[in-house]
This record gives structure tokens, C-alpha cells and sequence, in this order.
């Protein structure tokens, strides 16, 4: 039986919380907390933050766990929010399975390929992480620019060092396994138009990870959909812009007909 870290709390139409690379389930702390009261959320952390680390697995195989997630909380339709790879893991399952969303939110993710330039820089990246030696000093700041913004780089050190800190506790690979889910992820943009489901993108408007292009590039494709710019949020838009991010997320759900 697969492992998964998973935080259930709240009560009402379920909505399922999936986290981006580097990154894992508190994420979603404030936003979770937030729509307790009417909604049952639940947050898990993917493989490379469990046991499971050092399984070969691909977006089709995080698509299967997300959905064994719903299943062993007796869930059948919910709404999901996917931030990062949790996003392409998300679009991969509103194209596969559109009966079990409810509704979708896309956050700081992007539905483009990534190119050869791209992946020859990653390459370089995250060649060294085949390792089960802690993750390193220098790779973790080297995330530092791509995972936060300049404003908190500026003015939230604790933020950033506390993940800082979070990292440096996980083996090397468990990063590898992440980068090889996502790394040859296929163009997605022209299927856009095929999601019916209600949609909310949301994106930092200093990401540099993803740039905030790739959410427009979204938005313009899929019918619909709502667009939350987060002015001042780097990648890390939950915590960055917890506030925005949460009055946009609370807007769309009691927004939507009840599932």
C-alpha cells in the first residue's frame, strides 16, 4: 500500500490540495484552514516527500495517486487545486477523468512542453541529486530565486529559510524523482479547449519559475476560466500572497453549484 502524508480536516464538498516540487502539503496551511469551516480540504504531500521517494513514477502515476487519495477518503467528486507539477498532474486528470472534478484551480503551473533549452539547463540542475546524500547547500539556493519571489527574498527571511532548512533534511534523489515526473511532460495547450470543467487560474506576478505568460496562455484557452493575478507572489503564491490567493480560491468555490 502506497503512503501518503495526507491532512483531512473540515467539513462539506471536498477539495484536494497538491503541491509543487521542493515544496509538500503545509503549503496550503493557511488556505486549508481558511475554508474548513465550509469545506472538507484535503492537503497530502506526493511521493518525493514520503517513503515512496525512490519509486520510478510519471504525471500519470501522481494522476493515480491523487485519485487514491480521493478514494480512501470516500470521495467521488471534489474540486482540485494543483500548484507547480501538481498542476500538470491536475490538467493530466481534468483531460482523463472530467467526471471527477468538480471544479479545477491551476496554480503558478503552465500547460506548454518544456523546451530543449529548458531541459538541457535542468539537466545540468539535477544531475547531481542522484544520490541519497542530503540535498545540498548550494542546490537549495540555487532554488531560492525559482521558488520565491524578491519581495520575500527581501523581506521574509524566515519564509525562505525555513523551507531552506525543510529541504536540506530530504535525500538528493527524492528531488530526482520529482524532475524526472515532470521533465518530458507533453504539450498540453491545445487540449485546453476540451476542459468544460469551472476553472481558476492563479499566479504570482513575480514568479520565476514559471512566468506569469504560461497562465495566460492558459487562461486564453480554457472556456471560462477565472484569472487571479497575484501582485508581489513569486512561485510559492500560497504563502506569498496567502491573503489574495485565498479570497480568490473562497470566491470560486461558493461560486460553484455544490458537488
Amino acid at each position: 500500500m502506497k503512503v501518503f502524508d495526507v491532512v483531512d480536516q473540515g467539513h462539506g464538498p471536498a477539495v484536494l490540495f497538491s503541491h509543487g516540487t521542493l515544496l509538500d502539503r503545509t503549503m496550503y496551511t493557511e488556505q486549508t484552514a481558511a475554508l474548513a469551516d465550509r469545506y472538507r480540504t484535503i492537503a497530502y504531500t506526493s511521493r518525493a516527500g514520503t517513503s515512496e521517494y525512490a519509486t520510478d513514477y510519471d504525471l500519470d502515476s501522481l494522476v493515480s495517486d491523487c485519485l487514491e487519495v480521493a478514494a480512501r477518503a470516500g470521495i467521488d467528486r471534489f474540486v482540485l487545486v494543483g500548484m507547480s507539477v501538481g498542476g500538470f498532474m491536475a490538467i493530466e486528470l481534468a483531460l482523463k477523468h472530467p467526471e471527477r472534478l468538480a471544479g479545477l484551480v491551476l496554480m503558478d503551473t503552465m500547460a506548454d512542453a518544456y523546451t530543449s533549452e529548458e531541459k538541457a539547463r535542468f539537466a545540468d540542475v539535477f544531475r547531481p541529486m542522484k544520490s541519497e546524500a542530503p540535498i545540498s547547500a548550494s542546490f537549495a539556493q540555487t532554488f531560492v530565486p525559482i521558488i520565491f519571489g524578491p519581495q520575500a527574498i527581501a523581506n521574509r527571511p524566515d519564509l525562505v529559510d525555513s523551507w531552506v532548512r525543510k529541504w536540506r533534511t530530504r535525500p538528493s534523489r527524492s528531488v530526482w524523482g520529482e524532475y524526472n515526473s515532470w521533465i518530458g511532460k507533453h504539450e498540453r495547450l491545445s487540449r485546453l479547449p476540451e476542459i468544460e470543467i469551472p476553472t481558476l487560474i492563479v499566479h504570482g506576478e513575480d514568479d520565476n519559475g514559471i512566468d506569469i505568460a504560461a497562465a495566460e496562455r492558459m487562461h486564453a484557452r480554457i472556456p471560462g476560466s477565472a484569472f487571479a493575478r497575484i501582485p508581489g507572489a513569486g512561485h510559492l503564491v500560497t504563502e506569498e500572497g496567502p491573503d489574495a490567493v485565498t479570497t480568490a480560491l473562497t470566491t470560486f468555490l461558493d461560486a460553484l453549484p455544490r458537488w
